[in-house]
């Protein structure tokens, strides 16, 4: 059987990857954004992990669609949860098997319950959260045994999440600033360097 796990290239969805590898064949998807070319930090940590990926890209209309709630919200959590939902839904359209990398005390990106049941039943699909039962301290643990990753400010080296894509329009459509008054200062995210072979 085959899983797609949407991965960022970030410790928490390779280690999903990673978890499920005994079960599944593991493919990773990254969703970059159309003018922008988000996808090269996932890209190399798929290869270091020696995991089959590929990019999809969003349409256009989604990412305008979810800079609109980031705008009428006055931050981030609602476009990159209404991101997450799309990539779900589109991977749902051709594999019976999804994942992701959230975890326990995650917020964003969520899927809700009803969010869950409404994907599953619709889609035929089977939704899989490897990390759901483990917090951050459990879950660093675990990334590295099987992985050594750095942790990295996002606006010094972005990640392949969907944070980037949203930072990078709303940077073109309201300028730096509008960044600096909607993400949270500081934010930091990991990348992959290498996978320790147990």
């Amino acid at each position: 059987m085959k899983v797609v796990v949407l991965f960022s290239g970030g410790k928490d969805s390779a280690l999903a990857s990673i978890l499920l590898e005994p079960f599944f064949d593991v493919e990773l998807a990254t969703f970059a954004f159309g003018p922008y070319s988000t996808d090269e930090a996932a890209a190399e940590a798929a290869e270091v992990l020696d995991l089959p990926h590929r990019t999809i890209v969003f349409d256009d209309e989604v990412l305008q669609e979810a800079l609109g709630m980031l705008l009428a919200a006055g931050y981030p959590r609602d476009g990159i949860n209404h991101l997450h939902r799309c990539a779900l839904e589109v991977l749902s359209e051709k594999e019976e098997f999804v994942a992701d990398g959230t975890k326990r005390e995650d917020r964003v990106p969520m899927m809700s319950p009803d969010g869950v049941r409404s994907l599953e039943d619709r889609k035929k699909v089977h939704y899989i959260r490897p990390l759901a039962g483990y917090g951050s301290k459990t879950i660093n643990a675990l990334a590295s045994s099987y992985m050594d990753f750095e942790t990295l400010n996002s606006e010094a080296l972005p990640a392949s999440d969907f944070e980037v894509g949203l930072r990078l329009a709303l940077k073109e459509r309201c300028g730096q600033e509008a960044i600096a008054r909607t993400f949270p200062a500081h934010h930091m995210h990991t990348r992959v360097i290498r996978r320790k072979r147990i």
